[in-house]
């Protein structure tokens, strides 16, 4: 393996590099990318496929250790650009950063963490503990399992099919969570609206938070004890609310059904709503 490490170090094919490496003991691969796209996508071999778009005076470096595979790429002159197509195996954890460029991961039964400064971000699949970061950018997440953390300071963000437990943030853009299944969820943006959509759960909590936005939480039941705060915005509800003591047009408490789950919703300039609808369960 130290061999192979060694004369794929020294790799510097016009035009780009297309070979495959034996993974061994390696549990996790780790990319470094400054300017290209990347795109991972799995199969059911103990290798890795690494095709990349490069210049000639780029090489590509491929340094093994025991429980990792690290990639990354130097230009001779200025920041190296590769466009990175990789094949894994599809439990194989990957820990993926660019300074500029989309990433795209698809079909990963393993851990997911991915870093853009500049990109998007798609990812389909992910176990375990899946965490993507972009500071200007877009992010996709779908059909995850596990703690699933998402944030963006520009961009919006989009989850479906997601199971687990949810942290999700963004500065300034929107969140679409649709199709979501989780007993801990905690929801932000500031310049933005926010939509949930999926079972409140027997126990969960539930905090969706928006500055200047609206906040709608659609599902089939709510068993729930609310809290909705809202400064200059509006309330609407499909479910009957029944306000009992002292309550503040600011800030409202009351149950739903049973009331076995905490839903905290709140909006500084825009409007909480609780609407009925299907989810899957």
């Amino acid at each position: 393996m130290l061999l192979l490490a060694l004369s794929l170090s020294a790799l510097a094919v016009p035009q780009g590099t297309d070979t495959t490496v034996p993974v061994g003991s390696a549990s996790r691969l780790e990319l470094s990318s400054q300017e290209g796209t990347i795109r991972v996508t799995v199969w059911d071999r103990d290798k890795i496929r690494i095709q990349a778009d490069h210049d000639e005076d780029t090489r590509v470096d491929v340094d093994a250790s025991a429980r990792t595979l690290h990639l990354s790429a130097h230009a001779r002159y200025g920041p190296s650009e590769v466009d990175w197509r990789l094949t894994i195996p599809k439990t194989m954890a990957v820990e993926l950063s660019s300074m500029e460029g989309d990433v795209e991961v698809s079909g990963s039964r393993g851990e997911v963490s991915v870093n853009t400064t500049e990109g998007n971000i798609t990812v389909t699949g992910g176990v375990s503990r899946i965490s993507l970061q972009s500071v200007q950018g877009d992010v996709a997440l779908s059909g995850a399992n596990g703690r699933v953390e998402v944030s963006t300071v520009d961009g919006t963000i989009t989850i479906r099919d997601v199971t687990g437990e949810l942290e999700v943030s963004a500065t300034d853009g929107d969140l679409t969570l649709e199709s979501v299944d989780v007993t801990d969820l905690d929801a932000s943006t500031v310049d933005g609206d926010i939509g949930f959509s999926g079972p409140v759960r027997q126990g969960g909590r539930y905090r969706l938070s928006s500055h200047d936005g609206d906040v709608t939480v659609t599902s089939p039941t709510i068993d729930a004890e609310v809290s909705v705060s809202t400064f200059s915005g509006d309330f609407d509800s499909d479910y009957p609310v029944s306000l009992s003591g002292s309550q503040h047009r600011r800030r409202m408490h009351f149950s739903l059904g049973r009331g076995g789950a905490r839903l905290d919703l709140e909006s500084f300039d825009g409007t909480v709503a609780l609407r009925k609808g299907s989810a899957r369960q």
